[in-house]
């Protein structure tokens, strides 16, 4: 992932910057209200039993996989990692545009690319969000984590009654990304331009990671920072857990491990960072 362009100090960000961000790095489109959208599914039908599955289905086959059977749990946990580019979409919306994305299960859009990746669609809240009020920003923040963390729930729940695969894997994929956004957007002086914006980056990255009354949040799962005599780029974080993309594919086109991979060596996580 490049720079994201137009992202400074101004409370009221250009429109156009903003969905340039979304559609660029999360494809994430925003529909406005009066918009018809084309997108076929919603997150409420992703909450529906039969639905959700035919969602499934559709994935796996795009992935040269099967729905409860090879690689069933393979759909799960990419379901995962594919789903947590919709939540980077909403917490970079949120850390550095000041803008709240809607996530009302009837709003929220999802559609297969056709190679088993998703792209989605929503609408800007008509709330602003606070700049220089810290906590009232972190109160907000609290309120849609709280709402996202319930919803990702209940999705995956569903999801892995229908794969196989574990709730706690695929948690452990999103909380991965989640960090990994927040560790460039820290380490990247070209993202967040002035201390102000840096300060509110990281006030957001602690309410991500805090607990939710006296449960662990989910985000914040801990995860290995790689370290090698040779690699002196960003902050770069090890998955927990493989996400399975490998089983993807064969010969000439097969995936391989992601570079995130905790089954990758030292050595060829060092040579492919490199190479990217």
């Amino acid at each position: 992932m490049g720079r994201y362009p137009g992202s400074d100090h101004d409370s009221d960000p250009k429109h156009s910057e903003l969905v340039e961000t979304l559609q660029h790095f999360f494809v994430t489109t925003i529909r406005s209200s009066w918009e018809i959208s084309e997108y076929s599914f919603t997150v409420k039908d992703l909450l529906n039993g039969e639905q959700r599955r035919s969602f499934l289905r559709e994935q796996a086959t795009q992935q040269g996989l099967e729905l409860g059977g090879t690689g069933s749990i393979a759909v799960g946990t990419l379901f995962a990692k594919r789903y947590s580019v919709w939540v980077m979409a909403v917490i970079s919306a949120f850390s550095l545009y000041d803008t709240l994305l809607r996530i009302e299960n009837d709003v929220v859009r999802v559609e297969l690319t056709g190679s088993g990746r998703m792209r989605y669609e929503s609408q800007l809240e008509q709330v602003t969000v606070a700049y220089a009020d810290l906590a009232k920003r972190k109160s907000q923040l609290s309120m849609l984590k709280g709402r996202l963390q319930l919803q990702l729930g209940m999705i995956l729940q569903g999801v892995a009654a229908d794969t196989g695969a574990s709730e706690k894997v695929m948690w452990a994929l999103i909380a991965h990304n989640v960090q990994q956004l927040y560790a460039q957007m820290i380490h990247d002086e070209g993202i967040w331009k002035t201390a102000e914006r840096l300060t509110r980056i990281q006030e957001d990255r602690s309410v991500w990671l805090a607990p939710q009354g006296d449960t662990e949040s989910p985000f914040a799962m801990k995860h290995k920072c790689f370290e090698h005599p040779k690699w002196q780029g960003q902050p770069f974080l090890i998955r927990r857990y493989c996400c399975l993309a490998y089983q993807v594919g064969s010969g000439s086109h097969a995936h391989g491990y992601c570079n995130s991979c905790p089954k990758l060596d030292s050595e060829s996580r060092l040579r492919n960072l490199l190479q990217s």
